[in-house]
């Protein structure tokens, strides 16, 4: 079950937003704390194993996480792990058509790091509940894809 879980309705077909959830390359174009990523290795795209790098920022704080995919089923789900130096979360979209021109799309943020260090890294980049702000920055994240995707 993940920690946090946000959803949208978008007027977009479940490929269309499979496009968009499944490319983390893009990720910075939509997320306030995520500036975008690159594929490692031979993957050039989605798929279970495959892995990427990640480059976050907020305020003055920058730092880069490894991703691996974990669920990959085109059109419904798209998750992936994400690590540095120790576990930090789990991430899933997943994708649900409501009709031929809506999709519902539902954002998942599980943590993995153990409390101490989670508060610790928290305190680092100044957040006070990282809960919190990782549900205002998924809400934003899937606004600016709908806001894509819808025109």
């Amino acid at each position: 079950m993940a920690d946090i879980s946000v959803e949208r309705i978008i007027t977009a077909t479940p490929e269309q937003v499979w496009a968009l959830a499944s490319d983390p390359t893009r990720y910075g174009d939509w997320s306030p704390e995520n500036t975008g990523a690159k594929w490692r290795g031979d993957a050039t795209g989605p798929a279970v194993g495959a892995k990427f790098t990640g480059t976050n920022r907020n305020g003055w704080a920058r730092w880069r996480t490894t991703c691996t995919v974990t669920e990959c089923v085109p059109n419904e789900v798209f998750t992936f792990e994400s690590w540095a130096l120790i576990d930090i979360a789990r991430w899933s979209y997943r994708i649900d058509a409501i009709d031929a021109t809506h999709t519902r799309v539902t954002e998942e943020w599980t943590s993995k790091e153990a409390r101490p260090i989670e508060r610790l890294a928290s305190m680092l980049i100044r957040i006070d509940d990282r809960a919190e702000f990782n549900r205002a920055g998924m809400a934003t994240t899937l606004a600016a894809m709908a806001a894509e995707l819808e025109g």
